[in-house]
């Protein structure tokens, strides 16, 4: 079931949508600076800060108007190609050979935002709408008032404490019924991470950023995107095949990262020579958590594959035998 669709259907003609007035022309004009001004209003939603800035788009928080709610607007700027005009605000190419590429860009904007639209998670953020301004495409989600888990963990650091077990398990638990609800739609995130976990003022984790997401467990034409310390050894590589166990990798990951502070090697490094340690033989973690508990994290990081959980519903079945 798709139900956020309807808001979709008039773009869905025009995904070779490319910058600039004239498109095949190079433009040139004054350089304004990458991210939208502060204050700025564009269909209903006024800029109200920017959130971050990559390669390929531009986040920013904002409020729509009419409902008087925060939101996050998400804006397509892949700025190897594309810089914004002064004046107009508008996103124009930098030169007439980049179209293609920005075309690729867009396409796989449109993807994402189609992507999103279609979960239902209480753990995954929700898309609320899609359009076009300044020559560009955005989309909206919810605002999730928080904090990334690193950041929730350093506040526990900060008076020499670790992440109580029940607050941990609660986390843990959630994000895998996430993982679980994407991998049976055959959805790979393919980029967990401590800074890809938001914690809302509730305590609750929530799944953001799926611009590296794919729709095709197994899917070994879907490209190489990384995040050292993160990323399992297939996913470094050409033709490595990807499915749940990819993403309990990184997630893994990211739990070992939370406990110890310190990011796992490479994950193709450790396919040679494995100098992570375990977490079950720290004694510091031990006096902390449940054995079990520590296991099954260091079982959903083993660089071979077929020795992780295949499966997040798996991984919690061992969870939840800590509460019998």
């Amino acid at each position: 079931m798709m139900p956020s669709d309807h808001f979709l259907s008039s773009i869905l003609d025009d995904v070779h949508y490319t910058p600039g007035s004239d498109g095949e022309q190079e433009v040139e004009c004054d350089v304004a600076p990458k991210e939208l001004p502060d204050g700025h209003v564009l269909h209903g939603y006024r800029v109200l800060r920017t959130l971050g800035a990559g390669g390929f788009g531009v986040t920013y928080l904002a409020e729509e108007k009419a409902l008087e709610r925060r939101v996050v607007l998400k804006e397509n700027f892949p700025d190897t190609l594309c810089h914004r005009q002064s004046g107009s605000l508008d996103v124009v190419l930098i030169a007439p050979e980049g179209r293609e590429t920005f075309d690729w860009a867009h396409n796989n904007f449109l993807r994402e935002a189609r992507l999103l639209a279609s979960l239902d998670h209480p753990s995954i953020a929700k898309v609320y709408s899609f359009f076009h301004a300044h020559q560009t495409s955005y989309y909206v989600t919810e605002f999730i008032d928080g904090k990334s888990l690193a950041d929730a963990v350093n506040d526990y650091r900060t008076h020499d404490c670790q992440l109580p077990q029940e607050a941990l398990l609660g986390t843990m638990v959630r994000v895998l019924d996430a993982l679980a609800y994407l991998h049976q739609r055959e959805v790979l995130h393919r980029d967990i991470k401590p800074d890809n976990i938001l914690i809302n003022k509730k305590g609750l984790p929530i799944l953001i950023d799926f611009g590296a997401a794919r729709e095709a467990c197994g899917d070994s034409e879907a490209g190489v995107v990384e995040s050292l310390g993160f990323s399992p050894p297939e996913q470094g590589m050409n033709g490595g095949e990807m499915g749940a166990w990819t993403d309990l990798y990184a997630f893994g990951a990211t739990l070992y990262y939370i406990l110890t502070g310190v990011c796992l090697p490479d994950g193709r490094q450790r396919q040679l020579y494995d100098m992570a340690d375990p977490l079950v033989g720290m004694e510091n973690l031990k006096k902390e958590y449940d054995e079990r508990l520590l296991r099954s994290i260091d079982k959903s990081i083993r660089p071979a594959a077929d020795a992780r959980y295949r499966s997040a519903s798996e991984w919690i079945a061992d969870l939840l035998e800590l509460y019998k």
